[in-house]
């Protein structure tokens, strides 16, 4: 069955409701794991980075990514945590490796670890960090994950890594435990990158029904046409950037998750079928949320999708 993440909210503004910054911003992010927790979803995933810029000189900035992940680790007592994903050569490993081992002791065996290559070479300069080349980058992301391995043993997480191009597909067939694809693939685009990632595990001797495998999808969810129609106003008048004035209806209607809770369901059902174990949900855009009752609504569609699949017998895998 597939389950259902949440791209958790944690960036300056990017709530419902005004404000959002600073304490407040922080605050707010560990509510909505809670909330998230009491809805009934599987995971929350936070981002790994000091800011996003949302629009030219419209930067919003993000607290601590593994602070935050330790306190929703001793905030909540159910629900899955994790990073995606952590940027290895921003970090030094030794150290991540240490703050990786103390959220795992709070989590208690619901933690999982997200780690990818890093791009944003603006934040490595921030933090007094050269910005390796492409080669020392992916490379920084086995050790790192090797590194944490030998450190936690056989209590090491899970390590999920992100990315969609060949390079770090390579990685990912040789160290991970899982794959993350964002943002907002479609179906093709997914087979494409999976042909890959089954061509690199072959060639590293690992067997490809070994990987898990996770996308992640814009998601806003509409009671019926109607009331997705207002909400698209809302979100459309939310973003920040104007990013979606250029979009019609139909076209941002065919990314990810959007829809009624019957074509949600569907779509859900449908990235079951192609091996898919994981869908992470960012509500709106990623990492941010513009409406409280998106998480309720996922929620009832995650719920809907466990129904169906345990009352019919399980699709055959689409093979790629």
């Amino acid at each position: 069955m597939v389950t259902i993440g949440l791209a958790l909210p944690h960036y300056d503004g990017l709530f419902p409701g005004p404000g959002g910054t600073g304490p407040q911003r922080t605050r707010s992010a560990l509510d909505y794991a809670q909330r998230a927790e009491r809805a009934g979803l599987h995971q929350v995933w936070v981002s790994d980075h000091l800011w996003v810029d949302v629009a030219p000189r419209d930067r919003r900035r993000s607290p601590d990514c593994w602070t935050l992940l330790a306190a929703i680790a001793a905030t909540t007592r159910r629900i899955r945590l994790g990073s995606l994903v952590t940027p290895a050569p921003l970090r030094e490993p030794e150290l991540l490796a240490h703050q990786v081992s103390t959220v795992a002791d709070l989590a208690g065996g619901r933690l999982d670890i997200g780690l990818g290559a890093g791009w944003n070479a603006a934040e490595f300069a921030a933090v007094g960090r050269p910005f390796p080349a492409t080669a020392d980058r992916l490379a920084s992301v086995e050790r790192t994950a090797a590194l944490i391995r030998a450190e936690l043993g056989p209590m090491a997480p899970p390590i999920w890594i992100g990315g969609k191009r060949s390079g770090i597909l390579r990685v990912v067939a040789r160290v991970a435990d899982g794959w993350n694809l964002a943002w907002d693939p479609t179906p093709a685009d997914y087979r494409r990158r999976l042909v890959r990632l089954n061509e690199a595990q072959t060639s590293a001797h690992r067997p490809t029904a070994s990987m898990l495998r996770s996308v992640g999808l814009t998601t806003v969810i509409g009671t019926d046409e109607a009331d997705l129609h207002r909400r698209w106003t809302r979100l459309r008048d939310w973003v920040p950037g104007g990013h979606l004035d250029e979009l019609s209806f139909d076209t941002w209607r065919s990314r990810g998750l959007i829809g009624t809770p019957d074509e949600v369901r569907n779509r859900l059902t449908a990235w079951e079928r192609l091996g898919i174990a994981h869908v992470v949900c960012a509500l709106g855009m990623p990492f941010g949320l513009f409406d409280d009752e998106q998480i309720d609504l996922l929620a009832a569609a995650a719920r809907r999708v466990e129904a169906t699949t345990s009352t019919k017998p399980h699709a055959q895998e689409e093979k790629a």
